[in-house]
Protein backbone atom coordinates (compact mmCIF):
# COMPACT_ATOMS: atom_id res chain seq x y z
CA UNK A 1 0.00 0.00 0.00
CA UNK A 2 1.30 3.51 -1.16
CA UNK A 3 1.78 6.28 1.65
CA UNK A 4 -1.06 8.06 2.35
CA UNK A 5 -1.79 11.51 2.20
CA UNK A 6 -2.19 14.10 5.51
CA UNK A 7 -4.94 16.83 5.72
CA UNK A 8 -5.08 18.29 9.54
CA UNK A 9 -7.44 21.19 9.65
CA UNK A 10 -7.00 22.95 12.95
CA UNK A 11 -10.39 25.10 13.95
CA UNK A 12 -8.75 27.57 17.33
CA UNK A 13 -10.80 27.15 20.10
CA UNK A 14 -13.42 24.80 19.00
CA UNK A 15 -16.26 23.31 21.57
CA UNK A 16 -16.97 19.61 21.27
CA UNK A 17 -20.66 20.27 21.10
CA UNK A 18 -20.59 22.93 18.61
CA UNK A 19 -20.66 20.31 15.77
CA UNK A 20 -24.28 18.91 14.59
CA UNK A 21 -22.71 15.35 15.03
CA UNK A 22 -22.29 15.57 18.21
CA UNK A 23 -25.85 16.94 19.30
CA UNK A 24 -25.99 20.52 18.36
CA UNK A 25 -29.52 21.69 17.18
CA UNK A 26 -28.50 25.25 16.41
CA UNK A 27 -25.32 25.09 14.72
CA UNK A 28 -25.46 22.96 11.30
CA UNK A 29 -21.99 21.53 10.37
CA UNK A 30 -22.83 19.05 7.67
CA UNK A 31 -19.40 18.89 6.33
CA UNK A 32 -17.84 17.71 9.70
CA UNK A 33 -21.12 15.45 9.90
CA UNK A 34 -19.89 13.94 6.51
CA UNK A 35 -16.57 13.28 8.26
CA UNK A 36 -18.04 11.73 11.25
CA UNK A 37 -20.43 9.55 9.08
CA UNK A 38 -17.56 8.34 7.14
CA UNK A 39 -14.57 7.68 9.75
CA UNK A 40 -14.11 8.15 13.45
CA UNK A 41 -15.96 10.63 15.76
CA UNK A 42 -14.18 10.52 19.30
CA UNK A 43 -16.31 11.42 22.07
CA UNK A 44 -14.18 11.82 24.84
CA UNK A 45 -10.92 13.61 23.44
CA UNK A 46 -9.71 15.64 25.87
CA UNK A 47 -6.74 18.43 25.82
CA UNK A 48 -4.38 17.65 29.04
CA UNK A 49 -3.42 21.21 28.20
CA UNK A 50 -6.49 23.37 27.24
CA UNK A 51 -4.30 26.13 26.23
CA UNK A 52 -2.67 27.08 22.55
CA UNK A 53 0.63 27.08 22.98
CA UNK A 54 1.37 24.15 24.94
CA UNK A 55 -1.02 22.45 22.64
CA UNK A 56 0.66 23.24 19.54
CA UNK A 57 4.03 22.53 21.17
CA UNK A 58 2.39 18.95 22.10
CA UNK A 59 0.90 18.08 18.37
CA UNK A 60 4.76 18.85 17.40
CA UNK A 61 6.74 17.00 19.87
CA UNK A 62 3.88 13.81 20.90
CA UNK A 63 5.38 15.35 24.28
CA UNK A 64 3.65 16.56 27.40
CA UNK A 65 4.24 20.29 27.50
CA UNK A 66 6.40 19.87 30.86
CA UNK A 67 8.74 18.04 28.95
CA UNK A 68 8.72 20.12 25.78
CA UNK A 69 9.08 22.90 27.98
CA UNK A 70 5.92 24.99 26.03
CA UNK A 71 4.86 26.22 29.74
CA UNK A 72 2.41 28.40 28.82
CA UNK A 73 1.50 31.09 25.67
CA UNK A 74 4.12 32.74 23.55
CA UNK A 75 6.70 31.39 24.41
CA UNK A 76 9.25 30.09 21.81
CA UNK A 77 9.33 25.51 20.98
CA UNK A 78 12.86 24.52 21.42
CA UNK A 79 14.84 23.56 18.29
CA UNK A 80 16.89 20.85 19.99
CA UNK A 81 14.14 18.30 21.59
CA UNK A 82 14.68 14.84 20.23
CA UNK A 83 12.24 14.70 17.31
CA UNK A 84 9.58 16.86 15.66
CA UNK A 85 6.45 15.78 13.33
CA UNK A 86 7.05 17.64 10.28
CA UNK A 87 10.78 16.36 10.40
CA UNK A 88 10.18 12.56 10.76
CA UNK A 89 7.19 13.07 7.77
CA UNK A 90 9.99 15.07 5.55
CA UNK A 91 12.47 12.08 6.33
CA UNK A 92 10.22 9.64 5.12
CA UNK A 93 9.33 11.23 1.52
CA UNK A 94 6.76 13.52 2.25
CA UNK A 95 6.59 16.93 1.60
CA UNK A 96 5.03 18.93 4.67
CA UNK A 97 3.52 22.67 4.78
CA UNK A 98 1.79 24.42 7.42
CA UNK A 99 -0.71 27.35 6.88
CA UNK A 100 -2.44 29.78 9.51
CA UNK A 101 -1.25 31.19 12.92
CA UNK A 102 2.29 29.29 14.04
CA UNK A 103 2.13 30.42 17.69
CA UNK A 104 5.52 28.29 19.06
CA UNK A 105 8.39 31.47 17.83
CA UNK A 106 7.64 33.32 20.51
CA UNK A 107 8.29 36.79 19.17
CA UNK A 108 5.85 40.09 17.66
CA UNK A 109 2.88 38.78 16.95
CA UNK A 110 2.30 39.47 13.20
CA UNK A 111 5.50 38.93 11.76
CA UNK A 112 7.40 35.84 9.60
CA UNK A 113 8.22 32.38 11.55
CA UNK A 114 12.08 32.19 10.92
CA UNK A 115 12.80 28.72 9.72
CA UNK A 116 14.62 27.43 12.71
CA UNK A 117 11.46 27.53 14.07
CA UNK A 118 9.88 25.62 11.65
CA UNK A 119 9.71 21.96 13.39
CA UNK A 120 10.91 21.14 9.96
CA UNK A 121 8.02 22.19 8.13
CA UNK A 122 8.96 21.97 4.15
CA UNK A 123 6.56 25.68 3.97
CA UNK A 124 5.28 27.90 6.24
CA UNK A 125 2.85 29.94 5.04
CA UNK A 126 1.49 32.21 8.13
CA UNK A 127 2.08 34.44 11.26
CA UNK A 128 3.74 34.13 14.37
CA UNK A 129 0.39 34.82 16.66
CA UNK A 130 -2.89 36.85 16.90
CA UNK A 131 -6.09 36.97 15.64
CA UNK A 132 -7.19 39.68 12.95
CA UNK A 133 -9.15 37.63 10.38
CA UNK A 134 -10.15 40.87 8.23
CA UNK A 135 -7.42 42.35 6.31
CA UNK A 136 -5.10 39.99 7.87
CA UNK A 137 -1.66 39.69 7.46
CA UNK A 138 0.84 36.59 6.52
CA UNK A 139 4.66 35.64 5.21
CA UNK A 140 5.21 32.98 2.67
CA UNK A 141 7.78 30.92 3.80
CA UNK A 142 11.27 33.03 4.28
CA UNK A 143 10.21 35.88 2.43
CA UNK A 144 10.12 38.80 4.78
CA UNK A 145 7.04 40.56 2.59
CA UNK A 146 4.32 41.06 4.45
CA UNK A 147 1.30 39.71 1.77
CA UNK A 148 -2.74 40.45 2.01
CA UNK A 149 -5.80 39.61 0.47
CA UNK A 150 -9.03 40.79 -0.08
CA UNK A 151 -10.68 37.83 1.25
CA UNK A 152 -11.44 36.61 4.53
CA UNK A 153 -8.79 34.75 6.17
CA UNK A 154 -10.05 31.14 6.40
CA UNK A 155 -11.00 31.49 2.98
CA UNK A 156 -7.42 32.32 1.33
CA UNK A 157 -6.06 29.75 3.56
CA UNK A 158 -7.96 27.35 2.55
CA UNK A 159 -6.76 28.23 -1.23
CA UNK A 160 -3.15 27.72 -0.06
CA UNK A 161 -3.68 24.71 1.20
CA UNK A 162 -5.32 23.88 -1.98
CA UNK A 163 -2.37 25.14 -4.04
CA UNK A 164 -0.27 22.89 -1.87
CA UNK A 165 -2.06 19.78 -2.24
CA UNK A 166 -1.93 20.20 -6.55
CA UNK A 167 1.79 21.54 -6.33
CA UNK A 168 2.40 17.96 -4.24
CA UNK A 169 0.77 15.76 -6.69
CA UNK A 170 2.40 17.50 -9.32
CA UNK A 171 6.03 16.17 -7.91
CA UNK A 172 4.45 12.66 -6.88
CA UNK A 173 4.79 13.16 -3.66
CA UNK A 174 2.41 12.43 -0.92
CA UNK A 175 2.24 14.88 1.59
CA UNK A 176 1.18 16.40 4.90
CA UNK A 177 -0.79 19.58 4.88
CA UNK A 178 -1.79 21.43 8.25
CA UNK A 179 -4.01 24.18 8.64
CA UNK A 180 -4.77 26.12 11.54
CA UNK A 181 -7.78 28.28 10.80
CA UNK A 182 -7.99 31.29 13.56
CA UNK A 183 -11.63 31.17 14.19
CA UNK A 184 -13.81 30.30 16.28
CA UNK A 185 -11.44 31.76 18.31
CA UNK A 186 -12.47 35.18 19.50
CA UNK A 187 -12.93 38.48 18.70
CA UNK A 188 -16.09 36.74 17.34
CA UNK A 189 -17.44 39.52 15.94
CA UNK A 190 -14.20 39.92 13.46
CA UNK A 191 -16.49 38.07 10.76
CA UNK A 192 -18.44 39.21 7.22
CA UNK A 193 -21.83 40.18 8.33
CA UNK A 194 -23.09 37.25 6.42
CA UNK A 195 -21.70 34.89 9.21
CA UNK A 196 -22.05 37.43 11.95
CA UNK A 197 -25.72 37.19 11.74
CA UNK A 198 -26.63 33.59 10.63
CA UNK A 199 -27.47 32.82 14.26
CA UNK A 200 -29.74 34.62 16.96
CA UNK A 201 -29.04 34.91 20.57
CA UNK A 202 -32.56 34.14 20.41
CA UNK A 203 -32.25 30.76 19.15
CA UNK A 204 -29.38 29.84 21.39
CA UNK A 205 -30.85 27.37 24.41
CA UNK A 206 -27.96 28.06 27.01
CA UNK A 207 -26.86 25.05 29.59
CA UNK A 208 -28.02 25.42 33.33
CA UNK A 209 -24.14 26.10 34.36
CA UNK A 210 -24.61 29.98 32.50
CA UNK A 211 -25.20 32.07 35.71
CA UNK A 212 -28.14 34.46 35.17
CA UNK A 213 -26.44 37.58 34.75
CA UNK A 214 -24.65 35.96 31.93
CA UNK A 215 -27.51 34.32 29.88
CA UNK A 216 -27.77 37.81 27.41
CA UNK A 217 -24.02 38.06 26.49
CA UNK A 218 -23.43 34.45 26.46
CA UNK A 219 -26.01 34.11 23.75
CA UNK A 220 -25.01 37.23 22.06
CA UNK A 221 -21.19 35.72 22.10
CA UNK A 222 -22.51 32.09 21.00
CA UNK A 223 -24.26 33.45 18.20
CA UNK A 224 -21.58 34.91 16.66
CA UNK A 225 -19.18 31.81 17.59
CA UNK A 226 -21.79 29.29 15.50
CA UNK A 227 -20.99 31.83 12.57
CA UNK A 228 -17.59 31.36 12.49
CA UNK A 229 -18.21 28.01 13.49
CA UNK A 230 -20.46 27.73 9.82
CA UNK A 231 -17.22 29.10 7.70
CA UNK A 232 -14.84 26.68 9.37
CA UNK A 233 -17.57 23.81 8.07
CA UNK A 234 -17.76 25.20 4.54
CA UNK A 235 -14.24 25.58 4.33
CA UNK A 236 -13.44 21.88 5.51
CA UNK A 237 -15.98 21.10 2.57
CA UNK A 238 -13.81 22.92 0.07
CA UNK A 239 -11.11 20.83 0.73
CA UNK A 240 -12.89 18.02 0.63
CA UNK A 241 -14.48 18.84 -2.50
CA UNK A 242 -11.06 19.32 -3.64
CA UNK A 243 -9.24 15.72 -2.43
CA UNK A 244 -12.35 14.40 -4.04
CA UNK A 245 -12.07 16.09 -7.77
CA UNK A 246 -8.25 15.33 -7.79
CA UNK A 247 -9.01 11.63 -7.25
CA UNK A 248 -7.08 11.32 -3.90
CA UNK A 249 -9.73 12.01 -0.61
CA UNK A 250 -9.56 8.05 0.05
CA UNK A 251 -5.90 8.01 0.00
CA UNK A 252 -5.68 10.56 2.78
CA UNK A 253 -5.79 10.73 6.01
CA UNK A 254 -8.52 13.36 7.36
CA UNK A 255 -8.07 14.99 10.58
CA UNK A 256 -10.16 17.52 12.20
CA UNK A 257 -9.24 18.71 15.53
CA UNK A 258 -8.90 21.70 18.43
CA UNK A 259 -6.67 22.90 20.93
CA UNK A 260 -9.12 23.50 23.33
CA UNK A 261 -12.94 24.76 23.58
CA UNK A 262 -14.47 28.05 25.17
CA UNK A 263 -16.44 28.59 28.00
CA UNK A 264 -18.70 30.57 26.41
CA UNK A 265 -20.06 31.98 29.93
CA UNK A 266 -20.88 28.49 32.11
CA UNK A 267 -19.97 29.40 35.33
CA UNK A 268 -19.22 33.29 34.26
CA UNK A 269 -16.45 32.11 32.43
CA UNK A 270 -15.15 32.81 28.93
CA UNK A 271 -11.55 31.27 27.09
CA UNK A 272 -10.03 28.59 27.97
CA UNK A 273 -6.90 27.31 30.19
CA UNK A 274 -8.94 25.52 32.98
CA UNK A 275 -9.97 21.70 33.05
CA UNK A 276 -14.20 22.12 32.89
CA UNK A 277 -15.48 20.07 30.36
CA UNK A 278 -16.20 22.84 27.93
CA UNK A 279 -13.13 23.86 27.84
CA UNK A 280 -10.49 21.06 27.50
CA UNK A 281 -13.15 18.44 25.47
CA UNK A 282 -12.46 18.85 22.15
CA UNK A 283 -14.13 17.29 18.88
CA UNK A 284 -12.03 15.04 17.00
CA UNK A 285 -12.89 13.15 12.81
CA UNK A 286 -10.76 11.27 11.28
CA UNK A 287 -11.07 9.72 8.39
CA UNK A 288 -9.06 7.29 6.08
CA UNK A 289 -11.06 4.32 4.65
CA UNK A 290 -7.94 1.48 4.59
CA UNK A 291 -7.43 2.01 8.35
CA UNK A 292 -10.63 4.16 10.14
CA UNK A 293 -13.51 2.53 11.17
CA UNK A 294 -16.59 4.32 9.08
CA UNK A 295 -19.68 5.81 11.61
CA UNK A 296 -17.34 4.15 14.37
CA UNK A 297 -17.87 6.60 17.98
CA UNK A 298 -15.82 5.61 20.63
CA UNK A 299 -16.20 6.54 24.27
CA UNK A 300 -12.74 5.70 24.98
CA UNK A 301 -10.90 8.49 26.46
CA UNK A 302 -8.12 10.06 24.41
CA UNK A 303 -5.84 12.82 24.84
CA UNK A 304 -5.39 15.15 21.79
CA UNK A 305 -2.73 17.42 22.82
CA UNK A 306 -0.59 14.39 22.79
CA UNK A 307 -2.35 11.13 20.80
CA UNK A 308 -2.59 12.66 17.33
CA UNK A 309 1.16 12.65 16.34
CA UNK A 310 2.15 8.91 16.89
CA UNK A 311 -1.27 7.83 15.30
CA UNK A 312 -0.46 9.66 12.42
CA UNK A 313 2.69 8.26 12.01
CA UNK A 314 1.24 4.41 12.98
CA UNK A 315 -1.35 5.28 9.98
CA UNK A 316 1.20 6.15 7.84
CA UNK A 317 3.10 3.18 8.68
CA UNK A 318 6.50 5.19 10.23
CA UNK A 319 7.52 3.87 13.05
CA UNK A 320 6.48 5.97 16.42
CA UNK A 321 9.65 7.04 18.62
CA UNK A 322 9.64 5.48 22.11
CA UNK A 323 10.53 8.40 23.69
CA UNK A 324 6.99 10.19 22.97
CA UNK A 325 4.77 10.61 25.55
CA UNK A 326 1.75 9.84 23.35
CA UNK A 327 -0.39 6.35 22.20
CA UNK A 328 -1.33 5.32 19.17
CA UNK A 329 -5.23 5.44 18.39
CA UNK A 330 -4.78 2.69 15.82
CA UNK A 331 -6.64 0.01 17.39
CA UNK A 332 -9.30 2.14 18.31
CA UNK A 333 -10.12 3.47 14.68
CA UNK A 334 -9.83 0.38 13.52
CA UNK A 335 -12.00 -1.92 16.02
CA UNK A 336 -13.70 0.89 17.76
CA UNK A 337 -11.62 0.13 21.00
CA UNK A 338 -8.41 -0.37 22.48
CA UNK A 339 -8.30 -2.72 25.45
CA UNK A 340 -4.64 -1.62 26.40
CA UNK A 341 -5.38 2.10 26.19
CA UNK A 342 -5.00 4.26 29.43
CA UNK A 343 -8.51 5.16 30.65
CA UNK A 344 -8.10 9.14 31.67
CA UNK A 345 -6.39 12.01 30.01
CA UNK A 346 -4.00 14.33 32.60
CA UNK A 347 -4.40 17.76 32.72
CA UNK A 348 -1.72 20.43 33.80
CA UNK A 349 -1.20 23.97 34.23
CA UNK A 350 2.23 25.47 35.08
CA UNK A 351 2.31 28.32 36.94
CA UNK A 352 3.38 31.78 35.49
CA UNK A 353 4.70 34.27 38.89
CA UNK A 354 2.61 36.99 39.72
CA UNK A 355 4.87 39.50 38.01
CA UNK A 356 4.61 38.27 35.02
CA UNK A 357 0.99 37.80 35.09
CA UNK A 358 0.44 41.60 35.39
CA UNK A 359 1.06 41.46 31.88
CA UNK A 360 0.24 38.52 30.14
CA UNK A 361 -2.77 37.77 28.37
CA UNK A 362 -5.60 36.57 30.34
CA UNK A 363 -5.35 32.86 29.44
CA UNK A 364 -1.91 33.45 31.05
CA UNK A 365 -2.53 34.72 34.07
CA UNK A 366 -2.26 31.50 36.17
CA UNK A 367 -0.22 32.71 39.50
CA UNK A 368 -0.71 28.72 40.33
CA UNK A 369 -0.29 25.19 39.11
CA UNK A 370 -2.65 22.74 38.51
CA UNK A 371 -2.43 18.62 37.99
CA UNK A 372 -5.09 16.59 37.33
CA UNK A 373 -6.66 13.85 35.74
CA UNK A 374 -10.46 13.10 33.99
CA UNK A 375 -11.73 9.58 33.95
CA UNK A 376 -14.87 8.43 32.52
CA UNK A 377 -16.26 8.55 35.68
CA UNK A 378 -13.99 11.58 37.44
CA UNK A 379 -12.23 14.53 37.23
CA UNK A 380 -10.12 14.95 39.91
CA UNK A 381 -7.25 18.54 40.08
CA UNK A 382 -5.12 19.79 42.39
CA UNK A 383 -3.70 23.08 42.79
CA UNK A 384 -0.09 23.62 43.97
CA UNK A 385 -0.07 20.08 45.43
CA UNK A 386 -3.19 20.97 46.83
CA UNK A 387 -6.78 18.90 46.48
CA UNK A 388 -8.75 21.30 44.58
CA UNK A 389 -11.79 20.20 42.74
CA UNK A 390 -13.29 16.53 42.57
CA UNK A 391 -16.76 15.81 40.67
CA UNK A 392 -18.49 12.77 40.65
CA UNK A 393 -19.65 12.84 36.97
CA UNK A 394 -22.12 9.52 37.31
CA UNK A 395 -24.20 11.90 39.42
CA UNK A 396 -23.45 14.92 38.87
CA UNK A 397 -22.06 15.44 34.30
CA UNK A 398 -22.27 19.16 34.25
CA UNK A 399 -19.45 19.42 36.88
CA UNK A 400 -21.73 21.79 38.92
CA UNK A 401 -20.93 20.25 42.75
CA UNK A 402 -17.49 20.71 43.91
CA UNK A 403 -17.51 17.70 46.81
CA UNK A 404 -13.78 17.98 47.43
CA UNK A 405 -14.97 19.53 51.00
CA UNK A 406 -17.85 16.57 51.08
CA UNK A 407 -16.39 14.48 53.98
CA UNK A 408 -18.46 11.45 52.39
CA UNK A 409 -15.87 11.48 49.36
CA UNK A 410 -12.73 11.26 51.69
CA UNK A 411 -11.49 7.79 50.17
CA UNK A 412 -11.99 8.43 46.70
CA UNK A 413 -10.33 11.95 46.57
CA UNK A 414 -7.39 9.96 49.60
CA UNK A 415 -7.13 7.24 46.45
CA UNK A 416 -7.22 10.64 43.62
CA UNK A 417 -4.43 12.11 45.34
CA UNK A 418 -2.17 9.02 45.25
CA UNK A 419 -3.00 8.11 41.57
CA UNK A 420 -2.22 11.73 40.62
CA UNK A 421 1.29 11.43 42.35
CA UNK A 422 2.26 8.05 40.39
CA UNK A 423 1.60 9.97 37.07
CA UNK A 424 3.33 12.93 38.09
CA UNK A 425 6.27 10.49 38.57
CA UNK A 426 5.71 8.64 35.88
CA UNK A 427 5.44 11.44 33.69
CA UNK A 428 8.33 13.60 35.33
CA UNK A 429 6.61 16.35 35.87
CA UNK A 430 7.65 18.45 38.77
CA UNK A 431 5.17 21.68 41.02
CA UNK A 432 7.99 23.65 40.96
CA UNK A 433 8.26 23.91 37.19
CA UNK A 434 7.41 27.75 36.08
CA UNK A 435 8.57 30.49 33.57
CA UNK A 436 10.81 33.26 35.32
CA UNK A 437 10.61 35.35 32.45
CA UNK A 438 8.80 37.17 29.98
CA UNK A 439 8.84 35.59 26.78
CA UNK A 440 11.88 37.31 24.41
CA UNK A 441 10.24 40.43 22.27
CA UNK A 442 6.82 40.20 23.74
CA UNK A 443 4.75 42.83 22.94
CA UNK A 444 1.35 44.09 24.82
CA UNK A 445 -1.45 44.23 22.56
CA UNK A 446 -2.08 47.82 22.08
CA UNK A 447 1.90 47.88 20.69
CA UNK A 448 1.14 44.22 18.54
CA UNK A 449 -1.45 46.21 17.09
CA UNK A 450 0.84 49.57 16.42
CA UNK A 451 2.82 46.66 14.70
CA UNK A 452 0.14 45.23 12.66
CA UNK A 453 -0.98 48.78 11.20
CA UNK A 454 2.66 49.28 10.31
CA UNK A 455 2.87 46.19 8.61
CA UNK A 456 -0.03 46.44 6.93
CA UNK A 457 0.17 49.44 5.17
CA UNK A 458 3.58 48.30 3.40
CA UNK A 459 1.91 44.15 3.01
CA UNK A 460 1.64 43.67 -0.93
CA UNK A 461 -1.83 41.92 -2.14
CA UNK A 462 -1.14 38.50 -2.16
CA UNK A 463 -0.30 36.92 -5.87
Amino acid sequence: MKQPNVILIYPDQLRFDALSCNGNTVSHTPRMDELAQEGTNFQRSYSSYPLCCPFRASLMTGLYPHKNGMYSNHYPLATDLPHYLPKIMGDNGYKTAWIGKWHLNGGKKFEAVPKEYWCGFDELIGYGRGHHYIDSLYYRNEDPTPYKSEKFEPVYQTEHLMDFVDRSLAEEKPFMGMICYGLPHPPVEMQPEDYKTMFSADDITLPVTVPPHHQKKAKEYIAMYYGMVKCVDEQIGRLIDHLKEKGIYDDTVFIVLSDHGDMCGEFGMYEKSIFYDASAHTPMLIRYPAKVKSGSRPTQMVDSLIDVTPTILDLCDIAVPETMDGMSMGAILKEGQDETFRDYTYYEILRVPEELCDVMDKPDRKNYAERGFRTADTVYVERANVPFAYYDLTTDPLEQYNCIDNFKFYPQIKECRAKLSDMMAQYHDDWSLQRDQLPPDFQTQKEAIADYDNAYQKAQYEI
